[in-house]
């Protein structure tokens, strides 16, 4: 059965969306079957693979508004990842996004029984959330396993980490008992600043074993990932950023703290 990641932070520009694409291709070349799924109303998932909300296929608002099967939303997004899944979240305008928002407050369980349908056929499902603790990201929760919560090698993304556990622990007490920790990724790390060692000290020192061990460094390949509507393994899988993921991958498979640091 698969197991449902959230993949959550409260600020932008962390590499949230960036971990969601490019851990899951990975994932996906290591012969694992990987869905992503994103509740982001700005779609950045769905772009990352070319798809936009003007496109005539169907996508995740028509799964909830219309009752279309969730099965025919989903894509393959890359010949050369054909285990790599992908359905995409198809607002178009500001009405859409209303309803859709709309949806998952009046049930914030929405999500759990369409995704608890597609386990058996995926060994992960990601679920790319906004950079909000808003309405999709806390349904985005409920319907999870556990949540995976990148941290950008500065402190102003480190003051934003206690908020995220304090939305995921209501979570876990209104709606879902089983939420646990996926795991803390440090992200956009610049060896050459003299802080992100301190940084991740600190951030290893506070929450221990839940930090992977695998660190993102920043790399300006990862963010050709929209341009080039495609992980960016596919284009280089020699550069900093490939190899980090790969790493990444290879640590959740071995165990990590995907399956040692969980928070009950």
């Amino acid at each position: 059965m698969g197991e449902v990641v959230a993949v959550v932070s409260q600020k932008g520009g962390v590499g949230k969306t960036a971990t969601a694409v490019n851990l899951g291709a990975c994932l996906a070349a290591i012969q694992r079957r990987v869905l992503l799924l994103g509740v982001d109303p700005q779609a950045g998932l769905s772009r990352s693979f070319g798809f936009e909300a003007s496109d005539s296929h169907p996508g995740l608002l028509d799964v909830i508004r219309d009752g279309a099967a969730l099965e025919d939303a989903i894509y393959q997004v890359n010949t050369r990842l054909p285990r790599l899944d992908l359905v995409p979240l198809n607002i178009a305008s500001s009405k859409d996004e209303a309803q859709f928002v709309e949806i998952l407050e009046r049930d914030p369980a929405t999500l759990a029984p369409e995704l608890e349908r597609l386990r058996p056929s995926y060994d992960f499902i990601f679920v790319d959330c906004p950079s909000r603790l808003d309405i999709p990201t806390l349904a985005a929760l409920t319907a999870a396993d556990s949540y995976l919560v990148p941290v950008q090698c500065e402190y102003a993304s480190m003051a934003t980490v206690g908020r995220v556990l304090r939305a995921a622990l209501e979570v876990k007490r209104r709606y879902n008992t089983r939420l646990a920790i996926f795991g803390f990724l440090l992200t956009m790390a610049d060896k050459r600043a003299g802080f992100t060692i301190k940084i991740v000290q600190e951030i290893r020192q506070y929450f221990k074993e839940r930090v992977f061990r695998t660190i993102i460094p920043r790399d300006p390949r990862l963010a050709e990932v929209p341009y080039r509507q495609a992980p960016v393994i596919v284009y280089d899988i020699e550069c900093p950023g490939s190899r980090a993921y790969i790493q990444l991958a290879r640590e959740i498979l071995g165990g990590g703290v995907a399956r040692t640091g969980r928070q009950r």
